[in-house]
C-alpha cells in the first residue's frame, strides 16, 4: 500500500498524478492512492477514470486516504527535484511526496498518459473562442508574476523583456491573434499596450490553461501550470518556447533535473 501526496497548484498535480500513474503501472500487485484527495484540482477540471483510483474520485471514500495517511505519516519519502530522475524501487507502506517536475516518469508510464478536460469546460472554451482559433493562426504569451516575485524571498520571475524579445523574434506576428494570459494582467497590458491582434485574458485557470494549449506558439514561463497546457497540446503545428534552465535561469543551471523537456525549444534569458 502506497500513497502520493498532492502539493501546489493545477500544475504541479499533473507532475505528482503522472508520477502516480508511473509507480501504479510498473507496480501492479500493489495498491496505490493519493494521500490528500481533498486538495485535488484535477478532479475538478478532468476526467479522471473511476477505476483508477476510487479514493480520489469518490467523496464518500475519502475517509480512507485520511485514515492511511495517519498510519503512515512516520514512512514518507521526499524525492529532491535536485535528484536526476531514476527508475523507482517502490517501497511498500510508504507515501511518496516530491514534484516530480520532468516528463521522465511520462516516458516510462506503462500505456498512455492522458488527462481530457471535462466537457463542460470545453464546452465553455469553444463558445467563446472557438471560432478565433479555428480562423487564426495563434500565439499564447504566459507571464507569471505575483507569487514569483518573492517566491521563497527569492525572486523567479522571467524580466517582462523576455516576452517582448521572444515575441520580436518571431516572424509576420501580425498576421497573428496574440493572447496575453498572467496572474498580473494589468501589468502585462500596461507594459504591452493596445493592438489591434492582442487580447488580454481575464478568464478564469481552466480557460487560460486551453488557452495556452490550443495556441499555434506558446511562449510561457517557467510555470509549471503552463509546461503541462503545452505538453499536452494536440495542436501538431505547436510550438513552444520556454526559458532554458526552467527555475534555475539566473544561475545557468537547470532547475529541476530534467524538466527541459525534449518537446519545447528552450530559449536564453537575458
Amino acid at each position: 500500500m502506497v500513497g502520493v501526496q498532492f502539493n501546489g497548484r493545477l500544475g504541479n498535480q499533473i507532475f505528482q498524478y503522472a508520477f502516480y500513474q508511473y509507480l501504479k503501472t510498473n507496480n501492479k500487485r500493489i495498491f496505490f492512492f493519493f494521500s490528500n484527495p481533498t486538495d485535488s484540482y484535477l478532479t475538478k477540471y478532468f476526467d479522471i477514470d473511476r477505476t483508477e483510483d476510487y479514493c480520489l474520485t469518490y467523496k464518500a471514500l475519502f475517509i480512507v486516504p485520511k485514515i492511511l495517511n495517519k498510519i503512515l505519516a512516520s514512512r514518507q519519502i521526499y524525492i529532491q527535484n535536485i535528484q536526476i530522475p531514476k527508475p523507482v524501487s517502490v517501497r511498500n507502506w510508504t507515501i511518496y511526496k516530491g514534484f516530480f517536475q520532468t516528463d521522465w516518469y511520462v516516458k516510462n508510464i506503462v500505456g498512455e498518459f492522458g488527462l481530457k478536460i471535462k466537457q463542460e469546460y470545453q464546452q465553455k472554451f469553444d463558445e467563446k473562442f472557438g471560432e478565433v482559433f479555428k480562423l487564426n493562426k495563434t500565439i499564447a504569451v504566459h507571464i507569471r508574476r505575483t507569487d514569483y516575485l518573492k517566491y521563497g524571498k527569492r525572486d523567479i520571475s522571467l524580466p517582462i523583456a523576455y516576452f517582448k524579445s521572444r515575441l520580436d523574434a518571431l516572424q509576420n506576428i501580425d498576421d497573428y491573434k496574440i493572447f496575453f494570459v498572467s496572474d498580473d494582467i494589468a501589468y502585462v497590458s500596461s507594459y504591452f499596450g493596445k493592438n489591434a491582434n492582442y487580447i488580454f485574458s481575464e478568464n478564469d485557470e481552466i480557460t487560460d490553461f486551453q488557452i495556452i494549449k490550443a495556441a499555434d506558439i506558446s511562449i510561457i514561463s517557467n510555470s509549471s501550470f503552463a509546461w503541462w497546457a503545452c505538453y499536452l497540446s494536440a495542436n501538431k503545428r505547436k510550438i513552444t518556447y520556454a526559458p532554458k534552465n526552467w527555475l534555475g535561469f539566473r544561475i545557468g543551471k537547470e532547475h529541476p533535473k530534467k524538466v527541459m523537456t525534449d518537446r519545447f525549444i528552450w530559449c536564453d534569458v537575458q
